[in-house]
């Protein structure tokens, strides 16, 4: 296995989970070993591989049953990474989370996170942002992301900004720590989190919030097999969410 790289263990890992077959342990146990390396260039390789080869190519084919697919996997690496956690409670955890709730009372603060790409915050985050501008006008609402992204939004002033950096060439640790480092600043009562499946959570798996204060819109998912344009999607996610 030690001879295996680490873009050969992604993409068999890969192919695993696009054929529905169960995967090696040891190889994920590797190839997340290679993406915590000490050796820094190391590191970036094999979170390269990890990333790049497998965990966005899962996401990216928006295929619904691949959603629980990397549920399962991403939060064995999360486990492995970070021994806090529990593999079993992130997997519970998201499948919680995916389930409808009811909106909190006193709410006066809306965080909505970042798809981190330009793209995907035009397509989904504005939709979304947009929606709780409407169904809070009360509250303060902020966009949690980078400084590029929120220049998109900044020419409104009912948008604030709570900084949020993510490197999409960092190492699984530097990935995994921008979004813990969000816990503290979005954990309240009087607020709620909603997450329109961003890297910043690695798709809802890392908890930054209490579970009744959290809405999470897996746009991978939404709506089945039968597709449709991402605004569309976020707009019929919001319309059921929110009222709006």
């Amino acid at each position: 296995m030690a001879s295996i790289s680490a873009p050969e263990l992604a993409r068999e890992l890969l192919d695993c989970c696009l054929r529905g077959a169960a995967w090696r342990t040891a190889s994920l146990e590797t190839l997340t070993g290679m993406a915590l390396s000490q050796q820094p260039e190391d590191a970036r390789e094999a979170s390269r591989a990890l990333f790049g080869i497998l965990v966005e190519r899962l996401g990216d084919l928006f295929e619904p049953r691949l959603c629980g697919i990397y549920a399962e996997l991403f939060s064995q690496a999360i486990a492995l990474a970070r021994p806090e956690f529990d593999a079993r409670d992130l997997l519970a955890r998201y499948r919680r989370i995916r389930e409808r709730r009811e909106l909190p009372g006193n709410i006066r603060r809306v965080y909505v996170l970042s798809r981190v790409t330009l793209g995907a915050d035009v397509a989904v985050t504005s939709v979304i942002l947009d929606a709780v501008k409407r169904r809070f006008p009360e509250a303060e609402i902020h966009f949690v992301g980078s400084q590029k992204g929120w220049e998109l939004f900044a020419a409104d002033r009912r948008i604030l900004h709570t900084p949020a950096p993510y490197a999409r060439g960092g190492t699984l640790a530097e990935r995994l720590a921008a979004g813990l480092e969000l816990r503290e600043r979005l954990a309240a009562d009087d607020r709620i989190v909603v997450d329109p499946d961003s890297r910043l959570t690695q798709l809802g798996l890392l908890p930054v919030c209490e579970e009744d204060r959290y809405f999470f819109f897996e746009s991978r998912s939404f709506g089945g097999d039968g597709g449709g344009p991402l605004p569309v999607l976020a707009g019929r996610w919001a319309a059921e969410t929110f009222g709006i």
